[in-house]
This record gives structure tokens, sequence and C-alpha cells, in this order.
């Protein structure tokens, strides 16, 4: 796929998401991450955004289930190592496996930024 057709998907998709409403920003900052995530909520679903350091980006519909710990956001595509991620009734994001939840991510105040 040429570099063109990526940035006009991801337009798309960019305009999509100004009908959605933000959950909260986060920033990944685990050595050598940094990544930026941004939660959406649009109807029943959420989507999770992620700019990545190397100014790569994914966008990903989530499967949401509601759990005494908060909601459960796994990515629709699937993850092999049983890895999701739980949005707390604080709106932090943590990232968890089937073990444990083993990082908080930082919340981000994009408009102090």
């Amino acid at each position: 796929m040429s570099v063109v057709e990526k940035r006009k998907r991801l337009f798309s998709k960019v305009d999509a998401i100004e009908n959605r409403e933000v959950v909260g920003r986060w920033i990944d900052e685990r050595p050598l991450l940094g990544d930026k995530i941004t939660v959406y909520k649009q109807a029943e679903t959420y989507y999770l955004e992620t700019w990545y350091n190397d100014g790569c980006h994914s966008l990903d519909e989530m499967i949401s289930e509601r759990t005494d710990d908060g909601v459960k956001l796994e990515d629709k595509g699937g993850n092999i190592f049983g890895e999701y991620f739980m949005l707390t009734a604080s709106n932090d994001l943590m990232f968890c496996n089937s073990s444990l939840c083993y990082y908080t991510a930082v919340k981000h105040d994009v408009e102090a930024a």
C-alpha cells in the first residue's frame, strides 16, 4: 500500500473520530516508549488510538466488558498474548495480561501541553 493510500485511510478514520467522545489521554512513560494513547467512545464502542515515538499510528476498535475493576478493553483484532487494557473508575489506563495489571499509563493533560 502506498504512503498516499495510508494517509487517505488515516484521514478518513480521523474524520470519523470527530463524532466520538474523548474518554481520556495518557502517555506510556516506560523506558524507550513515550507513546501517546487516546481512548474514544462512540455509542457503546470504544476505540484506542496510539501515536508511537517513531511517528507510526494505530487506531483500533476495542471490545469492552464491564467488570468490578472497571471497563476491560481488548483489541477487536485479538491479542495472542492475552493482553488487554483496564479503564478504571478513576480514569486510569492500566496495561494487563492474564495474570496481573503490570503498568498504569500517566494521564496526559493536552491543555497543559
